[in-house]
């Protein structure tokens, strides 16, 4: 899976995509070409669980100024939105029909087609079970944002050489392509409109400020960090992952109850899976087991005697009930009655014996009672 446009590299299920277009990696027909048969074979391939897209040395500048220069000199006049419409909805139509595909390519439509083909190739990313990611290692202007913004998560390097925004504006057209429409859904329509009408690009921690990327790291950390993550994500389940996008992707922008309706249906499908199965398993064993842990290192502590003073000032050995009963394997009845002295120890019987525990008193009484006969032990804590 490579070609001149696009270097690819797996490294378990992981498929880490450059785009190779020196001198400044500009995004032209071929990329688009190489791009949508790359992520059509991507979403086959049952082996691979995340993308990362970066740059061979620097990310996609922006789109090529003279392919969007010829698409602009094809229209025959000036289109209004309505007579667009019509015209978009022709080449959607046989843009679907592989043969006649290519006999478009040999008209004027030439542009518009690869400008539809780009839209399905970003929704087949959007609904696909992998999950992509961008990791920004320079310049991400035009196309360049664009793409970012269509993959799932974006890592941005954190230094001066980096850049991100919707620029088409200073070039008098509009961002296409879906970048318009990802922009107002992550920043909101006020911050959406105010990058659009500038025109004007961001810092990495600006983006990062306003929801653009995810995360802002150093230069030299990009790489391990873009691939530690697709590791962790392309372990989780492949379903899970289709179906957390469809609800941020689709049911996201449906009113709510239908939204709700569509979340409904995906918790079923989730649930139903043998590997959301295993895992609830495993982690109720998990919990099991610690539980039996806290409980034995309860234990262990509770049986171990400590030697304290008594409350007539000699040295005795003070178990407490606890420990008592543990040593001995009898059980506890119902307690029989309390004294009545100061320190009132509570009597116990124990198997036939009488067991009195009191509780430490802060000094010494002389009016304790004496040691009770030898069918009693005095236990405390």
């Amino acid at each position: 899976m490579s070609g001149r446009r696009l270097l690819t590299e797996q490294q378990g299920r992981v498929l880490v995509v450059r785009f190779n277009n020196p001198p400044r990696n500009f995004f032209d027909e071929q990329m688009g070409s190489g791009l949508r048969a790359l992520v059509r074979e991507i979403d086959k391939d049952s082996s691979l669980g995340a993308v990362i897209f970066t740059g061979n040395d620097l990310f996609v500048t922006h789109y090529s100024v003279p392919d969007l220069l010829r698409g602009a000199r094809s229209a025959p006049f000036q289109m209004s939105y309505r007579q667009a419409r019509v015209l978009a909805a022709y080449v959607r139509f046989w843009e679907r029909v592989g043969w006649f595909g290519g006999l478009l390519r040999r008209t004027p439509l030439r542009d518009a087609l690869t400008g539809a083909q780009t839209y399905r190739t970003f929704r087949r990313m959007n609904a696909s079970e992998k999950v992509f990611i961008a990791a920004i290692n320079g310049v991400a202007l035009g196309m360049g944002a664009i793409l970012a913004l269509a993959c799932d998560l974006r890592l941005m390097a954190d230094d001066q050489a980096t850049a991100f925004g919707l620029i088409e504006s200073g070039i008098s057209m509009l961002a296409g392509a879906g970048g318009t429409q990802r922009l107002t859904r992550m920043v909101g329509q006020s911050r959406a409109a105010e990058l659009l009408l500038e025109g004007r690009f961001i810092s990495p921690t600006e983006a990062a400020a306003v929801g653009l990327v995810h995360r802002v790291v150093p230069r030299d950390d990009l790489q391990a960090e873009a691939l530690a993550l697709a590791h962790r994500l392309a372990g989780r389940s492949p379903v899970l992952n289709q179906e957390i996008k469809r609800m941020v992707y689709d049911a996201g922008s449906k009113p709510f109850a239908r939204a709700a309706r569509m979340e409904y249906a995906s918790t079923i499908a989730t649930m139903s899976t043998p590997r959301a199965t295993q895992d609830m398993e495993k982690y109720l064993a998990e919990l099991a087991r610690t539980a039996s842990a806290r409980r034995r290192k309860a234990c262990s502590r509770s049986s171990r005697p400590s030697q304290r003073p008594s409350v007539d000032g000699s040295m005795r050995w003070r178990v407490t009930a606890e420990s008592f009963r543990k040593s001995r394997g009898i059980g506890f009845r119902r307690p029989l009655q309390r004294s009545h002295s100061r320190v009132r120890p509570t009597r116990y019987e124990v198997s036939g014996a009488i067991l009195s525990c009191a509780p430490p008193a802060p000094s010494v009484d002389s009016r304790m009672p004496a040691t009770p006969t030898s069918c009693r032990r005095w236990c405390t804590r």
